[in-house]
């Protein structure tokens, strides 16, 4: 019996993500997207992705477990609870290419303007934050702001990485949820979520024998560089979306 490509594919691209974001604590969901909709069409790709990212993200809060910082993850879930509601439920006004131009020049504002730091004590602040970032996460796959705010804290690498994972772990569970309320039949897929489970264990164990390697200074720089990257795709999307 030969084995579906498309299982193939979500294995090893979960395998890829779950690598990069256990070592970098950020830039998998762009490799799990890429690897989702080679194989789906964009309807079926967005509401999997949080299925697919499951196992990694528990691996990760796992393995990151004593370096979560958990107020900030509290107030992500409160936020996302509005903005995964949102977004499941209402209609999307605005062209998807002008979001993405948007998100991508805030994503650069973001990471490169000055030195400020978030207080990670802020929960209005971080219940903010999860509202949007979930919000534009439900509807197009991936929402990209959760990443710069958490760097723009006094958080270390792997406290970074720790609570990343913790508040993405808390999104995806509303988004599963919401998915399923509206119909979308995750039964049907279960060979490519038990691949992206085992898959994602495995990368992120590996990504944690990593990250223990890299120094604090290289850490912020990659992932800075890899969140300038995913603005730069946005930005260049939304060009020739809008032209």
């Amino acid at each position: 019996m030969l084995i579906d490509l498309s299982v193939v594919i979500i294995t090893f691209g979960s395998l890829i993500a779950a690598f990069v974001n256990a070592a970098f604590a950020t830039g998998g969901v762009y490799i799990l997207l890429a690897s989702g909709s080679a194989v789906f069409p964009m309807t079926i790709a967005v509401p999997l992705m949080p299925l697919l990212a499951f196992a990694s993200l528990v691996a990760r809060v796992f393995f990151f477990w004593k370096h979560v910082y958990w107020h900030i993850v509290l107030a992500i879930f409160i936020g996302s609870s509005v903005g995964v509601f949102l977004g499941v439920n209402i209609f999307i006004m605005i062209p998807e290419a002008l979001l993405s131009l948007i998100i991508g020049c805030l994503l650069i504002v973001l990471i490169w303007a000055g030195s400020f730091k978030l207080p990670v004590g802020s929960s209005k602040i971080f219940i903010f934050v999860g509202m949007i970032h979930s919000f534009v996460a439900t509807v197009f796959g991936v929402g990209a702001f959760l990443q710069p705010a958490i760097l723009r804290t006094e958080l270390v690498k792997l406290q970074i990485t720790g609570t990343l994972a913790a508040c993405m772990l808390s999104m995806d569970i509303f988004k599963i949820v919401g998915f399923s309320s509206y119909g979308f039949d995750y039964f049907a897929y279960i060979p490519h979520i038990l691949g992206a489970t085992i898959a994602g264990f495995i990368g992120t164990w590996i990504g944690k024998k990593v990250t223990n390697r890299i120094s604090e200074i290289t850490f912020r720089n990659v992932f800075k560089w890899l969140v300038t990257l995913i603005a730069f795709r946005l930005i260049v999307k939304g060009i020739f979306g809008i032209i």
